[in-house]
């Protein structure tokens, strides 16, 4: 799971030392604690690391009763949120899309102490990348679930980072600093684009990428990692999906889209407008992570792994228009 929005990018080295770790005591004796809430039966050994997102782990959990991705939120959330985003799921998976089934405690509750919530486990097949065409497809599906939405859209989704924050980043340094200030003129230009979301809001994944709907072991596509969903514009939650392929492959993703019927259509440069609000409040989350000494030396590793990585390929206008042309 992740920050709103946040783009899976190449997971730190750090993670692969975690899921190498003996955790017992205190996991152990949590499972146990959610096994008996979830009433998930009996655990018959103890939970295993499975993998991290930027505010939650997850672990795989076997008990008599089958086997369970339990995630464990470093950040609590709120009952109500999880809630709403349960309720999307069930939508979604009525209407035909792939998703793991979701677990409510024996009280009915999504969440444990804010802090845990399970779903079924689903056995992936390592290393398998679904298409772009795939992707669209199956975001094409999603947008035809229609559930509506709850509230408005976030500032996470809709407004600009602006000139005087990005100014302010580039001062508060880090050896990132340099590629910043080079890609600052792009950046306020970009923030330029962003319009207000408008009317044409319904519930939308905000979180749809190559990391998140995976190739199952039985071959099918299912979707992941559903706890960002939330209000967003069709129109521009596929544009943010297109701006992180190879030109190439986004114009497969979109006509895949349209042809499984997908209801949005990118047009202009404005469509874009959550794909870059999205990059620049992440641009300015991990930085401010990677220098905060309040942050563990997994975190602020991480937030430098993924400033790089998305500093050596920025959304930028011209990449915008190549887009646009191109469909």
């Amino acid at each position: 799971m992740g920050t709103p929005g946040v783009r899976h990018l190449p997971v730190a080295a750090s993670e692969e030392t975690m899921a190498r770790m003996p955790w017992g005591g205190v996991v152990d004796e949590a499972m146990r604690a959610v096994a008996r809430a979830y009433g998930l039966g009996e655990p018959v050994g103890p939970a295993v690391y499975a993998a991290r997102g930027e505010l939650g782990r997850i672990w795989r959990l076997d008990t008599g009763r089958g086997s369970w991705a339990v995630k464990e939120l470093l950040v609590p959330a709120e009952e109500s949120a999880a809630r709403q985003d349960a309720a999307f799921q069930l939508a979604a998976g009525k209407a035909g899309v792939r998703l793991p089934r979701h677990v409510t405690t024996v009280a009915g509750d999504v969440l444990l102490d804010g802090r845990w919530r399970v779903y079924e486990w689903v056995d992936l097949l390592p290393g398998e990348v679904v298409t772009a065409a795939e992707l669209g497809m199956v975001t094409a599906g999603l947008h035809q679930v229609e559930h509506p939405a709850s509230g408005a859209v976030a500032p996470w989704f809709s407004e600009p980072v602006g000139r005087v924050a990005w100014e302010e980043l580039v001062a508060a340094g880090g050896e990132w600093a340099p590629a910043l200030e080079r890609a600052l003129a792009d950046l306020v230009a970009l923030d330029a684009l962003v319009a207000p979301p408008g009317s044409l809001i319904t519930t939308c994944h905000r979180d749809v990428n190559a990391e998140n709907v995976c190739r199952a072991a039985d071959g099918g596509v299912i979707v992941l990692d559903w706890e960002n969903c939330g209000p967003a514009r069709p129109a521009w939650e596929l544009a943010g999906i297109l701006a992180d392929l190879p030109l190439e492959d986004a114009v497969a993703a979109y006509r895949a889209y349209r042809g499984a019927g997908g209801p949005a259509v990118v047009a202009e440069p404005a469509d874009f407008s959550m794909a870059i609000v999205v990059q620049g409040h992440l641009l300015e989350f991990y930085a401010r992570r990677a220098l905060s000494p309040e942050e563990s030396m997994e975190n602020r590793g991480r937030a430098r792994d993924r400033l790089h990585a998305m500093l050596d390929r920025p959304l930028t206008p011209s990449r915008i228009d190549h887009i646009l042309a191109a469909l």
